[in-house]
């Protein structure tokens, strides 16, 4: 019995692990889609149009991990949304299409 229980909290745990990597987060309305690289910060590239990155901006992996600018791949296809003043307040990294 206990080998059972084991096995099943076991299975439940990968289970857990695996729902995690595909996240179907909602993403805001207002947000546009584009392709974006980093310059010298807070300089970024989105679509060949030079904008900025707002104070605290957040830019989220495509595992919804916030990462740092410099980790940003070149030309990465993006989800963003700017602020009041045109900045670039948040940038969801969209995956790789297929």
């Amino acid at each position: 019995m206990r080998t059972l229980r084991s096995s099943l909290v076991a299975i439940a745990f990968a289970a857990a692990i695996v729902g995690c990597g595909s996240s179907n987060k909602a993403l805001p309305d207002g947000s546009r889609i584009g392709t974006m690289s980093t310059g010298q910060l807070p300089e970024v590239s989105i679509d060949g149009k030079a904008m900025r990155l707002a104070p605290g901006a957040r830019i989220y992996s495509t595992g919804n991990l916030t990462i740092t600018p410099n980790q940003l791949p070149p030309e990465s296809r993006v989800r963003y949304k700017t602020d009041a003043t045109g900045q670039v307040q948040q940038v969801w990294v969209l995956p790789a299409e297929r």
